[in-house]
């Protein structure tokens, strides 16, 4: 008895439909993870653009390129709207080793976290 087989086996069908189902889950693993690395790479900028914007305000401070309301100090806590998202936003001033020289850190974290998202420091003369 001679037959002519024509097609697939049921064998081969199954091991094609499993190995498109491992391709297809991993793609959409990795766009899924590539979606949320985008959004933590989004905070992230905003915060620090947020950290930036307030060591930018120590700096002219320090150096008096602004000048400030007499009584006026300038604030340590706040919070601060960028990208449509509220940044709540903390600087610390230490001295530092020095004659005048001190250590301005601002850490921003998203209003209601915990965690923060930026912590940037920078070394100034002057308070």
């Amino acid at each position: 008895m001679r037959t002519n087989s024509r097609g697939f086996t049921l064998i081969e069908v199954v091991m094609a439909l499993f190995i498109l189902s491992l391709v297809l889950s991993s793609t959409l693993f990795a766009v899924h993870q590539y979606a949320d690395e985008r959004l933590r790479i989004r905070d992230r900028i905003l915060a620090n653009q947020v950290a930036w914007n307030h060591l930018m305000d120590s700096y002219q401070y320090s150096q008096k390129l602004a000048s400030r309301s007499p009584g006026d100090s300038l604030k340590t806590k706040g919070v601060d709207t960028q990208g449509g998202q509220d940044w709540r936003w903390e600087i610390k001033v230490e001295k530092a080793m020095g004659q005048d020289l001190y250590r301005h850190e601002v850490q921003v974290s998203l209003e209601g976290s915990d965690n923060f998202q930026s912590s940037l420091a920078v070394y100034l003369v002057g308070k």
